[in-house]
């Protein structure tokens, strides 16, 4: 291509002076980039003009450019000044690729105006210095990919990622070369490596070549496989969104990361029209963005719906409701009231007229019910009364749809006439009936809905509601729904007489319709039951022959609404306790699940002590939710969990350590790591239990160390999983951060209104606890599994001790670390240095400069040190036994209790003559470590050495007698002489 500018000898002379000045210049700034990829493009065309022959000027301008690209390959990423270079080098490969495209457009154009029309070729040569350049700088990078260092591979694959979109045409080998060495650069180890391959790797999909498949393959798989966020999201946005593409993008939604799942709905949605998503998919995309834990999602799912769909639905919000399938939708209501809530000026505007309840449909009900809950929920009692229509009108509209779906034979068009009525029952319930005509008159139609036979569930619940509120008081409301029973039970039957299994089952419609409405009526009564009671005859009417029935629907809501009863009377709970029992162990499926929680409802409602006795013990009853808790049924073991869970936060279960010990290792076992209801509830549990008061926490504290010690072979067997779950040492982090009271107290200050109550200096009764656990660790590591040993060793570095811990514990811990440290229990270099630091740490508290400072004398005076010194002299008694505790024991064994190791014979207090650790107890000076602490085989082995060395020194000493003795025979004379 022919340029207007010319270069000499010295444009090649100055290029290792005026290259460097770029990259220098540009790594100090990015916004003078383009000006100097131009400055570039314009050295590369002068030394290209240099030699018309050959390459002369053209090998010597991509030399240096080399040159100093590779300064910049070694370093590491998020350096500014790195990033810049590589920005410019991307840069220049795009202002090079524009240039060439004008040249060639002129090109083109000139012949055009010429009629050379042969020559006006589309696929004319493109051949350019700078195309030429790019492929050799491409070609280069591509052999960096393979670089044994990581931030090389890092740096070219970012070049890579960020120039192809600017190469242009490029030699179909080169493309296909590229492809291939991205394609193995999306496996690298390094997350960072992965990361810009992906983006290249995208940027190439829509190549016309037969790979452009195996090209989306390859990126999906990362998108739903990658171990790294990072890596995902990249796929996420550079990915193609086509029809083959999109499913696996709404998987997103349900990404771990809360970024990722953010980005989605923030950048990847928004530019896509939401028509082009089954109803399914808009389903499953919403229930995941406003049912998100993470609050930011849900603002983002929000506000896609409330700026791109309502954009997409030309600011309709009808039409975008009926893209909702609101009829079906279980996710509709949640979201249109978090869309009114971020966009208030939406149902601001809506006005609703008389000709819109002349001409409701289920959308424009479900729109209307949406903004009267919106702002009933708010008790905005002037928005609510504006909307709501009149009760006479309300009734009207009732009864109109309710003749309409009677007389409706198209079954397609039945639900739509359920929903309307279920939506207007609803927009009742938020009425307050000031109108006494309009009372009697919706009272009178309630009553009427309710006994169609075939009413659905949900209205029976609104209905019920309806009359409760136009109910004088409680008496009043069991009175009318007692009658209402009664009618139901005494409907004329519409079977003919002659068929008997038709009035069976009519029969037992009956009964399921009565149970349904004696649920809805307990389930919104608090008074006690009393055997005169118009609800205690139902019970022995209705309630109680149902749970004697064959028929297993009648036994399910008869265990249902007895447990409700018996949550009204205590004594109909102790009474019935037994029959809730056998409902859990013989029962099935779902009577089992209902008798389950009815157990769990009433040892909340009344404690486990009080009910206890009808089953034998408070034991027994703890066990029969153990076994629950062992069983495979993941929904049962969730609500077990969760029942126990706020049976030991309403402080309802006796000896509660044992309780929260096993639902610690359940929390852990990796048998439950599907069970995600199940990890959620006590995730959510454990902190709050623990940060809640200090006599939970001192719970938690108690348990601490068992726990770990048990998690040792309960998780080993989790190492060979592919699953990736809680290591013993990441649990005993967790356990211990649960049991740190400087964490309780920061929470209490902050709920506290004045900033004192719960804060302050921390006293030695909080910390006793805390601090407790330390020796407990530390008792527990001269017997436990070496892995186990570790851990506590570790965990001990975890502990925040301070000057306010009670120092008696304090010592206790120093002597059991001195006693360890001379146990050499330890090989390896890193749980040594851990158990030094924690001892170093606990001289500084006690305010010790070196252990040789400490004197044992005063220690041994205090009655709570006798144990300790009791329980490092009963070591001595068990060496023999532990070297069988270096191995590995059982997967889930208990450590035992290692206090009660001391002989009946031994003395309260340990002799004079103790050594622990190179201190004596009678002296302050550091004295040999005392031979009865090592083991048997070490004593005999340095016993033996000792003996062979007094055999060498005797040897010695008679040949030097003897050789003294041939000097004198020799004739030398002595000193003497």
């Amino acid at each position: 291509m022919p340029s207007k500018s010319k270069g000499g000898p010295d444009t090649i002379a100055s290029l290792r002076s005026v290259i460097p000045g770029i990259f220098d210049a540009a790594q100090r700034s990015a916004t003078g980039h383009r000006k100097h990829a131009v400055a570039l493009h314009t050295l590369q065309t002068k030394c290209h003009d240099v030699d018309t022959e050959g390459l002369t000027g053209e090998d010597a301008f991509n030399k240096e450019f080399i040159r100093n690209l590779n300064k910049v390959l070694g370093i590491k990423k998020r350096e500014p000044s790195a990033d810049k270079v590589v920005k410019l080098v991307a840069t220049f490969v795009q202002v090079s690729h524009e240039l060439d495209m004008q040249a060639l457009a002129k090109a083109k154009a000139k012949l055009v105006d010429t009629d050379d029309v042969f020559s006006a070729d589309p696929e004319m040569d493109v051949d350019t210095v700078s195309s030429r350049f790019v492929e050799l700088l491409i070609k280069y990078l591509l052999q960096g990919f393979q670089a044994k260092e990581k931030l090389t591979r890092m740096r070219c694959c970012q070049i890579v990622a960020m120039s192809v979109t600017s190469l242009g045409e490029i030699d179909e080998q080169l493309y296909f070369d590229l492809i291939k060495k991205l394609t193995e650069r999306i496996r690298d180890k390094e997350a960072s490596i992965r990361v810009h391959a992906a983006i290249a790797l995208s940027k190439l999909q829509s190549g016309e070549d037969e790979d452009g498949g195996e090209v989306t393959e390859a990126l999906l798989g990362l998108l739903q496989h990658d171990p790294s966020a990072e890596v995902r999201r990249a796929v996420l946005l550079n990915i193609e969104k086509n029809p083959s593409t999109l499913p696996f993008v709404l998987e997103r939604a349900r990404d771990v990361d809360p970024t990722n799942r953010k980005c989605l709905f923030l950048k990847v949605m928004p530019p896509i029209d939401y028509h082009l998503l089954s109803i399914e998919d808009r389903e499953r995309l919403l229930a995941a963005g406003v049912n998100d834990r993470d609050a930011n999602v849900k603002r983002a799912c929000v506000r896609m719906v409330g700026e791109s769909w309502l954009t997409f639905a030309e600011e309709n919000l009808l039409e975008l409701t009926s893209s909702l399938d609101v009829v079906d939708s279980p996710v509709a209501s949640k979201v249109m009231q978090a869309l009114f809530t971020s966009y208030p000026e939406i149902p601001e505007n809506l006005q609703f007229d008389n000709d819109l309840w002349e001409n409701l449909t289920p959308e424009m009900t479900f729109i209307i019910r949406s903004i009267l809950e919106y702002y009933f929920e708010r008790k905005d009692a002037d928005q609510t009364d504006k909307h709501l229509p009149e009760v006479m009108k309300l009734a009207q509209l009732l009864e109109s749809f309710g003749s309409k779906l009677e007389t409706e034979e198209n079954e397609e068009l039945r639900p739509d006439f359920e929903f309307i009525i279920h939506q207007l029952l609803l927009i009742g319930k938020m009425s307050d009936f000031p109108d006494e005509l309009g009372r009697r008159e919706m009272l009178t139609l309630m009553r009427k809905m309710i006994l169609v036979p075939e009413i659905p569930e949900n209205n029976i619940d609104a209905i019920t509601d309806i009359i409760r509120k136009l109910s004088i008081n409680e008496q009043d409301f069991i009175r009318i729904m007692v009658e209402v029973v009664s009618d139901v039970r005494e409907m004329p039957s519409a079977a003919d007489g002659s068929d008997e299994q038709d009035a069976v089952s009519e029969a037992l419609l009956v009964s399921m319709k009565s149970l349904m409405i004696i649920k809805c009526i307990l389930q919104r009564c608090f008074d006690t039951l009393s055997e005169g009671s118009s609800m205690f005859g139902l019970l022995t009417e209705c309630v109680v022959p149902a749970v004697q029935s064959s028929e297993l629907v009648l036994q399910d809501y008869g265990i249902e609404c007895l447990a409700l009863c018996c949550l009204l009377d205590k004594g109909l709970a102790i009474d019935n306790l037994a029959l809730f029992v056998q409902a859990v162990l013989e029962g099935k499926n779902e009577l089992r699940t209902k008798g389950l929680s009815a157990l769990l409802d009433l040892a909340f409602m009344y404690g486990i002590s009080d009910l206890a006795p009808s089953m034998g013990s408070a034991g027994d009853f703890v066990e029969l939710l153990y076994e629950e808790l062992a069983n495979g049924d993941e929904k049962a073991q969730a609500m077990v969990g969760e029942g126990i869970a706020r049976l030991l936060y309403a402080h309802r279960i006796p000896e509660p350590a044992k309780v929260l010990e096993e639902l610690l290792v359940l929390y852990y076992h990796p048998s439950t790591s599907s069970n995600y209801a199940l990890r959620q509830c006590l995730t959510y549990f454990f902190p709050a239990f623990s940060y809640m008061a200090h006599d939970n926490q001192a719970v938690m504290q108690q348990v601490t160390v068992s726990t770990i010690c048990r998690l040792g072979g309960v998780l080993k067997q989790q190492a060979g999983d592919a699953q990736n779950g809680a290591t013993q040492g990441q649990a005993a982090q967790q356990l211990v951060a649960w049991a740190d009271p400087r964490i309780l107290e920061a929470i209490s200050a902050m709920n506290s209104s004045n900033g004192s109550s719960g804060s302050g200096v921390r006293t030695t009764v909080r910390m006793g606890g805390y601090t407790q656990l330390g020796v407990d660790a530390l008792k527990r590591v001269f017997k436990a599994p070496p892995a186990t040993r570790k851990v506590l060793v570790q965990t001990l570095n975890k502990l925040a001790l301070d000057e306010s811990s009670p120092q008696t514990q304090l010592q206790q811990m120093f002597v059991l670390t001195r006693a360890l440290t001379q146990q050499e229990l330890f090989t390896d270099m890193i749980t040594r240095n851990a158990l030094a630091r924690f001892e170093a740490s606990l001289l500084k508290l006690l305010d010790i400069e070196k252990v040789e400072d400490v004197n044992l004398e005063s220690w041994l005076e205090e009655p709570e040190m006798a144990a300790v010194f009791e329980f490092v002299e009963s070591l001595d008694g068990g060496e023999d036994e532990q070297g069988d505790a270096n191995s590995e024991q059982s997967s889930d064994e208990d450590v035992g209790d290692w206090e009660g190791a001391s002989d009946a014979d031994s003395p309260k207090r340990p002799s004079q003559g103790l050594r622990l650790g190179g201190l004596a107890a009678g002296s302050a000076m550091s004295v040999p470590m005392a031979l009865r602490s090592r083991s048997p085989l070490k004593r005999a082995r340095e016993e033996r050495i000792e003996e062979l060395t007094r055999e060498i020194d005797e040897l010695l000493d008679s040949e030097s007698d003897e050789e003294d003795d041939n000097d004198d025979d020799n004739g030398y004379l002595s000193a003497e002489e």
